[in-house]
């Protein structure tokens, strides 16, 4: 299990995508690697860097204080679990809030609206890419198994068994 802590100023970073580097442990609590983070550039390709280096990493959990629906989106999308934590939080409390079910964000709805997409005019116009748009996906994603099941369940929580490291 890999997981993905975005920093700055040696804490979680308070924005995920504004993180000033991203360090990759693994369980042992051991670290992997450091990166600077390539979404500082701000542009859609430079988040889509982002996400790829979290994804060429092998990460399993990515640990945020706040982080955007459309990033949150593309990590679900990708298989990566993401749990919310707090910024003042130790490394030790973080690596344990890791592994807590119900920190974990599992719809895009719980990230933050993505106002700046829109106001820069959203895909092909403020987004570096040419007409078209620059793949960053400004459509809405497909609700998740959970979000799909919850009318089924009557409004009753959902509740896990447990946590099976991968």
């Amino acid at each position: 299990m890999i997981i993905a802590v975005p920093l700055s100023r040696g804490r979680l970073a308070s924005h995920f995508t504004k993180a000033k580097e991203i360090a990759f442990y693994n369980e042992q609590q051991q670290l992997i690697a450091r990166f600077d983070n390539p979404a500082l550039a701000g542009s859609c390709s430079a988040k889509k860097a982002m996400l790829t280096l979290i994804k060429d990493q092998g990460t399993s959990i990515v640990l945020v204080e706040e982080i955007g629906q459309r990033i949150l989106g593309k990590l679900l999308a990708a298989g990566i679990s993401v749990s919310r934590c707090n910024r003042n939080m130790e490394l030790t409390e973080l690596f344990s809030a890791a592994i807590d079910l119900s920190r974990r964000l599992v719809d895009v709805e719980q990230g933050r609206e993505c106002l700046n997409h829109e106001k820069k005019g959203g895909c092909g116009s403020g987004c570096g890419g040419s007409a078209g748009g620059c793949g960053c996906s400004s459509k809405k994603s497909e609700p998740n198994l959970l979000s799909q099941l919850a009318p089924q369940l009557n409004d009753k929580p959902v509740t896990f068994a447990g946590f099976r490291p991968l």
